[in-house]
């Protein structure tokens, strides 16, 4: 039986239409081209009548044909991603406009319609419609608007348009993209309301989980102004920045701004700003956060424990050893510190240099809290090892209370920390104080001195004074202390131990040393006028002129100014300045001193933890015993033995002994038996300004037998 193969292709496109659940009647009626291509092979399964004629084709020919047949000049690739677009999008067409070849060698401009129809034949259907003709205006329209829709899919940020009864206009791909959860709701037509609803029911906001409510009252509220920007964060970590602006029309225009990256660096620089880099830990911005975050949060029994940690002997660990042990020991303190606080809200950070802060959300008594100070005291005082060498240091602790029924604010429990620390560390350093309130009247009061020395600095109130000092047995004048006065128009004459400290603290100490070491220079370079040319003067070294790395050319410009010899000027020290601090600087300014021909002394020696082979590492000239050595040694024999003790070890040492605040005749005649012949107190003589010093010299040594005088036996 013959077939008639144009029947049998109608008869297949038949079975094809129905097997993709579309009728040839529906496909046939269209007065548009309409194309049905199977989704796997891309070939042609149907073709209605306006599509065979344009092609001037049979449909048993088209049915051979594959869909890239039709587009020779086409960019394959592009047509796979158009083509996979329309299927992700589940049975929604894709509409477009295109120019495309007519069957005159011209051009036609066609509106494209695409749908995917799944099912057990998954199939793509085509419907071209011929736009050409138009009238021009109108098709100088459509490609207005073509190019405009191509321009807005073409923006890297998310658009939209609303009318005035606020429904979507339209959207582009990038929109859809951001906004991927609700993107089925994006129909023409659709309210903002219904989207945005539609997005929180799926979760797509995650700044709104938890109260979704007052969150799509807040949305809705800045959607209506007339122009509102708005960050917004999304269930998969975009953050968006929107900005929504009315137009002439009543409608709204919208962008939607992916700022994930800023935020990541927002957040980093956040980071860096509230933590040490060194350590990790939170810096003193970041503690200042957490502790505002802790006192909002604090329960009736509950109080935060502030325990300001400081590191006793770090910057000699600097000096001696370097920066890379000083950053091992701070790293390895901070570590420490956190492995004894536990608790997400009991955090250590670093205040800035050797100091740290330790927080405690507590219901125990300042006794415990004590105890706990005490530990951490005790752990951080182990040597640690760096580079098979070992770094000894300590640590002084300042502790205050803080909590919300109490007076104080965040600042003030800060500052309260910090005092109680500093109470420490002058007590002796290695001790754990709790803040008292006394301690804040006494800091006041130091910053109010301080403020007077500046005033009194300014108007030259400060003075050196010139103590001698005696051969007890022969009456000599063996040399002179310089020590500062203070004559404040208020309180008279005022000792330096009522206000040094002060002057320390508050960094005044350089322009108070420069004067000393002035006056002692000129007062040295007078003294061979006043018939004692060989005397010495002495003056008292502070730690920041012995850290100072100039403080050698300082001294020698002072006595190259006034033509004195170095061995005229004895550099008094204490002697924990040798052993406590073992600064890299200060030993070597020492060793510089004795190398330029300054003489060395220890002042206050007996009273601290001086090793006896100091006497000779540093060749020490001189020892001055400390007065609570002196004091009632003529009646008390345990002075006696200890003091002679010392007297005894100098001499073997080939070290002078000299004995401080000499006050009696029974003193002096105990320490002549022990052997220790110069003293300095007030039994001899008081401290006296310059313009007094000469006349008492003059007068003292009138009263010297001539063998005193003669050059060269008055020295000890």
């Amino acid at each position: 039986m013959e077939t008639n193969p144009h029947q049998t292709a109608a008869f297949a496109m038949q079975h094809a239409l129905e097997a993709r659940s579309l009728h040839q009647a529906a496909f046939d009626v269209s007065e548009a081209e309409n194309y049905g291509v199977d989704a796997e092979t891309l070939r042609f399964v149907a073709a209605n009548g306006p599509a065979l004629a344009f092609h001037n084709k049979s449909l048993r020919d088209f049915l051979h044909l594959h869909i890239w047949d039709l587009l020779p000049d086409s960019d394959t690739s592009k047509v796979r991603r158009l083509l996979a677009k329309v299927r992700k999008r589940a049975g929604k067409a894709v509409t477009f406009r295109a120019m495309q070849p007519d069957n005159h060698g011209g051009q036609r401009l066609c509106r494209i319609t695409i749908r995917f129809i799944d099912g057990a034949r998954p199939s793509y259907f085509i419907f071209l419609q011929n736009m050409t003709g138009y009238k021009d205006a109108k098709i100088a329209a459509i490609q207005a608007e073509d190019i405009l829709s191509t321009a807005i899919n073409a923006l890297p940020d998310g658009f939209v348009l609303y009318d005035r009864n606020d429904q979507l206009v339209l959207c582009n791909d990038r929109y859809r993209e951001v906004y991927h959860q609700s993107s089925q709701a994006m129909q023409k037509g659709a309210s903002f309301k219904e989207i945005i609803q539609f997005g929180l029911d799926n979760g797509q906001y995650a700044d709104a989980i938890g109260r979704e409510d007052e969150w799509l009252a807040e949305r809705l509220s800045a959607h209506k102004q007339s122009n509102s920007t708005v960050e917004q964060q999304l269930s998969d970590g975009t953050w968006l920045h929107i900005v929504e602006r009315p137009t002439r029309d009543g409608g709204r225009v919208g962008l939607r701004m992916d700022i994930t990256e800023l935020k990541g660096q927002q957040e980093r620089l956040r980071h860096a700003a509230r933590t040490d880099f060194l350590t990790g830990l939170l810096n003193r911005r970041g503690i200042s956060e957490h502790l505002e975050h802790l006192a909002s949060d604090l329960g009736f029994d509950e109080r935060i424990a502030l325990l300001h940690v400081d590191l006793d002997k770090f910057k000699a660990v600097n000096d001696a050893q370097g920066h890379d042990a000083g950053d091992h020991v701070l790293r390895h303190c901070a570590d420490l510190l956190k492995s004894q606080v536990d608790g997400c809200d009991n955090v250590v950070a670093r205040a800035g240099g050797d100091e740290f802060i330790v927080l405690l959300r507590t219901e125990d008594d300042d006794d415990d809290i004590q105890k706990f100070g005490q530990l951490l005291i005790k752990l951080l005082s182990r040597p640690v090892s760096f580079r098979n060498r070992v770094c000894n240091i300590g640590a002084s602790i300042g502790i205050s209370m803080f909590c919300c029924d109490g007076p104080d604010n965040l600042t003030s429990a800060l500052s309260a920390a910090d005092i109680a620390l500093n109470e420490a560390k002058r007590d002796g350093r290695g001790l754990c104080y709790t803040f008292k309130e006394e301690m804040r009247h006494e800091a006041l009061r130091f910053i109010e001195m301080a403020q007077e020395i500046r005033v009194g600095l300014q108007q030259g109130q400060f003075e050196p004074f010139f103590q001698p000092q005696i051969n007890a047995r022969s009456g000599a004048i063996v040399g002179f202390e310089a020590l500062i006065r203070w004559r404040h128009p208020e309180k008279g004459l005022v000792p330096a131990f009522l206000f040094l400290t002060a002057a320390e603290r508050a960094g005044l100490m350089d322009e108070i040393d420069a004067l000393v070491m002035d006056r002692a220079c000129f007062a040295a370079s007078q003294l061979a006028n006043w018939g004692v040319p060989e005397s010495c003067v002495s003056i008292n070294m502070s730690m920041p002129q012995l850290r100072d790395p100039k403080i050698l050319k300082r001294l020698l410009d002072h006595t190259q100014a006034y033509g004195i010899c170095p061995s005229r000027l004895r550099i008094e020290l204490l002697e924990s300045v040798l052993l406590d601090d073992r600064s890299a600087t200060i030993i070597e300014n020492v060793h510089r001193f004795i190398e330029h021909g300054f003489r060395i002394e220890l002042d206050d020696f007996g009273t601290g933890h001086a090793a006896i082979a100091s006497l000779r590492k540093f060749a020490v000239s001189r020892i001055k015993i400390d007065r609570s050595l002196i004091e009632n040694i003529d009646s008390d024999s345990e002075l006696q033995v200890i003091t002679g003790a010392i007297i005894e070890l100098a001499d073997r040492l080939g070290v002078k002994a000299l004995a401080e605040g000499v006050e009696t005749i029974e003193e002096q005649q105990q320490l002549i038996s022990l052997g220790c012949e110069c003293a300095q107190g007030y039994l001899h003589a008081r401290p006296m300004p310059l313009v007094q010093l000469r006349g008492w010299v003059a007068a003292t040594m009138r009263r010297l037998p001539a063998a005193a005088c003669r050059p060269g036996q008055v020295l000890a």
